[in-house]
């Protein structure tokens, strides 16, 4: 009940509307904003529907062998307003990350929020080969584009990796989990992150990724040089301290017992592998 000089206004909310009768009798019908405190849910289970049809394992492309994304076939979606893909990104445009959830359910959802983005900055802007595509920006830098909504605004790809995860949660870890739709990037999970299992996801992601010779870390003991992934060098903030910075982060997640060792104990150049920004497809896979 709202109270307005001599009348009393009564409204019933029904979904998004509700109907007000003031003092005369007179029914309007009008939109409402239901101020309940309460979150649009974020669909877990139907992105994981979708990593699961769309994100496919076991392909190469340029000789590494990676998850790929079906992009046709999500195009497809993302132009049906009915489809699982529609719904889920008008889930996440409804949702607010901060209610309900603790820090690790905040983290797990932004890390998803990042690779929907990245995928639907594709989707947008499809056929591209590459994120850095000059359709998508005119100088090859798509970090501050529009990739997703979330709680009723855009974000970009560099919002959410340094603005949020880096920035409000100091989280280096995520450098494993998000992926920007390119063939040197960490895998791409077909696993839904979850802040229940988030350490143990992106501990997982990590040691995959540094199996890889081409993307994760490379050792050369006779030539006296460790090369890793670019991603260190492109977040220079988290990592100004080069080795000393590096090193302990990716060494808990190398399993050959040697390469810890050499990472620990020798005395080595460190330089950053290639970074191949080809488009994570399947059209382009083997």
């Amino acid at each position: 009940m709202v109270e307005t000089g001599s009348k009393k206004i009564y409204c019933q909310s029904k979904g998004k509307f509700g109907m007000i009768k003031d003092g005369f009798g007179t029914i309007l019908i009008i939109a409402v904003v239901l101020l309940t405190g309460q979150a649009y849910p974020f669909d877990a289970g139907l992105y994981q529907k979708i990593l699961n049809k769309y994100v496919i394992s076991g392909k190469t492309i340029a000789g590494v062998r990676m998850n790929v994304v079906d992009y046709e076939g999500l195009l497809i979606e993302k132009n049906n307003p009915d489809s699982d893909f529609s719904r889920l990104l008008n889930g996440i445009e409804g949702y607010n990350p901060n209610s309900g959830t603790d820090a690790d359910g905040q983290i797990a959802f932004w890390i998803n929020a990042y690779n929907i983005g990245a995928i639907n900055l594709i989707l947008m802007n499809y056929p591209v080969d590459s994120i850095r595509s000059m359709k998508i920006n005119v100088f090859k830098n798509p970090w501050g584009e529009k990739a997703i909504k979330v709680n009723g605004a855009w974000h970009s790809l560099e919002k959410i990796e340094h603005g949020i995860l880096l920035g409000t949660y100091k989280m280096k870890m995520i450098h494993f989990g998000i992926v920007c739709a390119s063939v040197s990037c960490p895998e791409l999970s077909r696993t839904v992150y979850t802040g229940a299992n988030l350490k143990a996801q992106l501990e997982t992601q990590a040691r995959i990724f540094f199996r890889s010779r081409d993307k994760g870390i490379s050792i050369d003991r006779a030539g006296g040089t460790v090369r890793v992934s670019s991603i260190f060098k492109f977040d220079a903030k988290s990592f100004a301290r080069g080795r000393d910075d590096i090193i302990p982060l990716i060494e808990p997640y190398i399993e050959n017992r040697e390469d810890k060792d050499y990472l620990l104990k020798s005395t080595y150049e460190l330089k950053f592998l290639p970074y191949n920004w080809d488009i994570n497809s399947l059209s382009g896979a083997r």
